[in-house]
């Protein structure tokens, strides 16, 4: 067996996870178990999307994806893997779909807000950057990071709530680039999945761990010309978690979608909000970097 830490959570897993912190000992309990078993096919007769079906219901959810296998996540867990073949479970793409999309079902089941995003810390307080699929929310992470604001994580950020305050959780402990924002950031240390040759973003591990912190900024990434902060209004900024929730298509077949909406509204009421826009060019990010420090230790402010 192989333990992990990854999310607050402690991880037992019968295959190797490398991208997640290990555990030096064994722990007297864990939260997770990710093993093999047998995991009966989602029916073909149920629509795909993007090679993949799913059957969900309050508490467990099933997959099953084209060439790759089945998988069970149940209770926030566990997660049972039946993959198509024994060699699948060494290859990266299975690896992705464990720590990615098994984990955020996890949490959703354990009643966690979980979204589509990227999160700092910034002198304690969680940062997360919002926006559809390449609004930069990686490139901005991680120009974060190499200015020295830790990265909690890059695609599947977790927010559980203690006593009613957002917590945002640190994740798998790797950043995702493209070549260009890679070359531009001067990152070198940097790693491509061999055999994933169609994966077009390189991989930037990341070292230092930090502890759960609470949310205090939410940034809703647009393109623009000039870089600045914008404002939104209530609505817009539900929009914008609803919009980027993970298992956003699940809510009605898991029963959450009342206690996400709650979560949704309760950041809504504890994070300052803002639009950040910023021009394509690369060259900008140490002063896009410089814009977010400056407003994330402003605190609770007016907005606009």
């Amino acid at each position: 067996m192989h333990y992990y830490s990854a999310y607050d959570l402690t991880i037992r897993s019968e295959f190797t996870l490398p991208e997640l912190p290990s555990l030096p000992d064994e722990p007297a309990s864990v939260d997770v178990e990710f093993r093999l078993g047998e995991v009966t096919a989602v029916a073909e007769t149920v629509e795909a999307f993007d090679g993949r079906r799913i059957a969900a219901a309050p508490g467990t959810c099933r997959l099953s994806y084209d060439t790759i296998g089945s998988f069970l996540v149940e209770g926030g867990e566990r997660v049972v893997c039946d993959p198509d073949s024994e060699d699948l479970v060494e290859r990266d793409l299975f690896r992705r779909l464990l720590e990615n999309e098994m984990i955020g079902l996890l949490l959703h089941q354990r009643g966690n807000l979980v979204l589509h995003a990227s999160a700092v810390a910034v002198d304690g307080n969680g940062v997360v950057f919002l926006g559809p699929r390449g609004a930069g929310k990686s490139t901005t992470a991680t120009a974060m990071q190499l200015e020295g604001y830790p990265m909690l994580e890059d695609d599947v950020v977790g927010i559980r709530f203690d006593s009613g305050t957002p917590m945002v959780l640190p994740g798998v402990p790797q950043l995702r680039l493209r070549e260009d924002a890679a070359v531009a950031l001067n990152v070198t240390d940097r790693s491509t999945p061999s055999e994933e040759s169609w994966y077009e973003k390189q991989y930037l591990s990341v070292s230092e761990i930090p502890e759960p912190v609470p949310l205090t900024r939410c940034f809703k990434l647009q393109r623009g010309d000039h870089l600045g902060f914008g404002a939104l209004d209530g609505h817009e900024k539900l929009l914008g978690l609803v919009s980027r929730t993970h298992a956003r298509g699940l809510l009605s077949d898991t029963a959450q979608s009342q206690t996400h909406f709650e979560h949704c509204s309760r950041v809504v009421d504890t994070a300052v909000f803002r639009v950040l826009k910023r021009p394509r060019d690369h060259d900008r990010l140490p002063e896009l970097v410089e814009k977010v420090v400056e407003d994330a230790r402003c605190g609770r402010l007016v907005e606009g």
